[in-house]
């Protein structure tokens, strides 16, 4: 079976491979390597992307989607909510341990929750955005709060960040770390030594928040 990635060249001495979230297979390669190399060892490592490709595949199927309905949890700054849907025509709100709807807009519920997410998010990522760009000793820059799939955040070449509003869900730690994550990606734009030095001089417990996503990203979704 033929595997496809994509491939990424930098200034990096050696290949390495990841598996993304949505089970994409990325090559990071130095720029001066012949293509017969790179997929000589891609080849090598073939069983082992093929476990990982099926492991991401299992987890994805086995994710529940969520029902809109009394008594479904929802998460947010990682703490889960149950959700009552009362009869009053009622926008979405968390109150008192609750997150609440109205009856007639329980069926554009998916929508109201990404723009509830998108909001809060906002202004959560604004805070700690200004409290670690001051730690990190750099000028706060622009974000913007969209779907990114299944990624966490971007940076574009003209230095905004861009976060995903389903890290809403996260606990805060983690949102911080994302945060740091795309940061040091406006000066250092590949995942090197000398980048991961600079996270962790801004967030030295990053490691722990990392595995963390890795562990419970999947479960980041409405």
């Amino acid at each position: 079976m033929q595997i496809e990635y994509e491939l990424i060249r930098s200034s990096r001495k050696s290949i390495g491979i990841t598996i993304e979230r949505d089970a994409k297979v990325v090559v990071n390669a130095p720029h001066a390597l012949d293509e017969v190399e790179i997929e000589k060892h891609i080849h090598k490592k073939r069983l082992w992307i093929w476990e990982k490709l099926a492991l991401k595949n299992s987890i994805q199927e086995n994710i529940v989607q969520k029902q809109f309905i009394s008594g479904e949890s929802f998460s947010y700054l990682g703490r889960n909510y149950r959700l009552k849907i009362v009869q009053e025509s009622s926008e979405l709100k968390l109150k008192n341990g609750w997150f609440t709807l109205g009856e007639k807009q329980q069926v554009k519920a998916q929508d109201m929750f990404k723009v509830w997410y998108k909001e809060h998010l906002k202004s959560k990522i604004d805070e700690r955005l200004k409290i670690i760009c001051k730690d990190a000793n750099v000028l706060k820059p622009h974000f913007n709060i969209m779907d990114l799939g299944f990624r966490w955040g971007s940076c574009t070449k003209e230095g905004t960040l861009n976060f995903n509003y389903k890290i809403a869900m996260a606990p805060i730690g983690v949102i911080d770390y994302i945060i740091t994550h795309e940061l040091v990606h406006l000066k250092i734009h590949t995942h090197n030594e000398r980048f991961w030095r600079e996270v962790s001089k801004i967030m030295p417990n990053y490691e722990e928040k990392k595995v963390w996503l890795k562990i419970n990203g999947m479960l980041l979704a409405i």
